[in-house]
């Protein structure tokens, strides 16, 4: 198929300022796989053609590159966006569709950074045994970790805290798992083989064995759950000071309980689950692929796509017409930083993704492109509209 130099600079012209078709779209990406390598920026990049800067190009190339990974998703994406902006970042690939702004931007425009924090590097967990010793699980070696009365605790070689039986004491005894703002997610699996991810600041409080007729721990912050069977003993996901019950016999799903998100998110995966927001709520059953978002006065369930609500566990920050506080919540909670808005909070809404081992420096491009300014002060982020 044939393409001149001038058609394929209209269409990335197109592109850039978010009035291409589908049909154009698909007519750039056939055009860069059958282009040379060597041969795109020749065509896109000359020196009488001031939009096609350098920035530009490392747009539209990050794009045409990506296309691959994001074609099951491209077409509800573009549904949503109205121009996109496309980031080639030290810590990967991403592609990120600014709602409601017609103006690319080019590198020009970024805002310059006073400091950079790295994402984080390791998962700073402190795990608290129930005679109230810690163990700081990043300097811990593998192998066994502590011996009580009816379990051992082991990190085995892939990071993961594994409950094993022990003795056979009656009573219950708690741990406690912990992860910290500025912390990589950490997996602990529980005495009854369930399987429990946590998020950055975000912790868990679980027996260290299970009896009785019902399996019960309580989350503060965010975890994703993979429950082993058991009819006879359902498992109980609480957030006693928020009235939050979750309860399955087996199954997978995510709980977002941070107490700075305006709701608490309940996402299911597989299977299905009951969940109680409080003494005045009737409690609802959810399906898979849907989520209750639950209020102090109000229940209401969604539809919504459950890998984009996990995708944390796989290293992934995804946004869906997101709006940019509860964006940067989720920075502040990874970077550890704190974030103020000294002149309002800007309206704009983001939907794309970027892998959570950006530097916070990094994450914050998303913002450049929309006109947002951001500045890193230590560990205070300043936004700007």
């Amino acid at each position: 198929m044939p393409f001149s130099k001038d058609a394929i600079q209209r269409l990335a012209r197109k592109y850039i300022d978010g009035t291409a078709t589908e049909a154009e779209i698909n007519e750039l990406f056939a055009w860069y796989d059958e282009v040379n390598a060597g041969d795109t920026e020749s065509i896109l990049v000359t020196g009488d053609e001031a939009e096609f800067s350098a920035a530009t190009w490392e747009g539209i190339q990050a794009q045409l590159a990506l296309k691959k990974s994001l074609e099951p998703r491209r077409s509800r994406w573009w549904a949503t966006a109205a121009a996109v902006a496309v980031l080639l970042l030290a810590g990967g690939l991403t592609a990120i569709y600014l709602n409601g702004n017609r103006q690319a931007k080019t590198m020009a425009t970024v805002t310059k950074r006073v400091s950079d924090i790295p994402a984080p590097s390791a998962a700073r967990a402190v795990l608290t045994l129930a005679n109230g010793k810690q163990i700081l699980l990043d300097s811990a070696g593998n192998g066994l970790l502590a011996s009580q009365a009816d379990a051992n605790i082991v990190k085995n070689d892939s990071g993961q805290i594994v409950y094993m039986a022990g003795g056979h004491d009656q009573q219950t005894q708690y741990n406690t798992l912990s992860i910290p703002a500025g912390s990589r997610a950490m997996a602990v699996v529980l005495a009854d083989g369930s399987k429990v991810w946590l998020n950055a600041a975000s912790s868990l409080t679980y027996p260290t064995s299970f009896s009785g007729k019902q399996r019960r721990v309580i989350i503060k912050g965010e975890g994703y759950f993979e429950v082993a069977s058991n009819a006879a003993a359902p498992f109980v996901v609480a957030r006693p000071d928020k009235g939050l019950e979750v309860q399955v016999l087996g199954t997978h799903f995510d709980v977002n309980t941070y107490d700075d998100e305006p709701d608490i998110r309940v996402t299911l995966v597989s299977g299905a689950v009951r969940v109680s927001g409080g003494a005045s709520q009737q409690p609802v059953v959810i399906s898979p692929g849907q989520q209750a978002r639950i209020t102090p006065s109000s229940t209401v369930v969604k539809q919504v796509d459950a890998a984009d609500v996990t995708a944390w566990k796989e290293g992934l920050f995804v946004f869906d017409a997101t709006d940019i506080q509860m964006m940067m919540r989720q920075a502040a909670r990874w970077y550890n930083v704190t974030v103020k808005y000294p002149h309002g909070v800007p309206q704009e809404q983001f939907t794309g993704s970027i892998s959570t081992d950006a530097s916070l420096s990094e994450f914050l491009k998303i913002l450049d492109y929309s006109g947002v300014t951001a500045t890193i002060n230590d560990k205070t982020i300043l936004i700007n509209p």
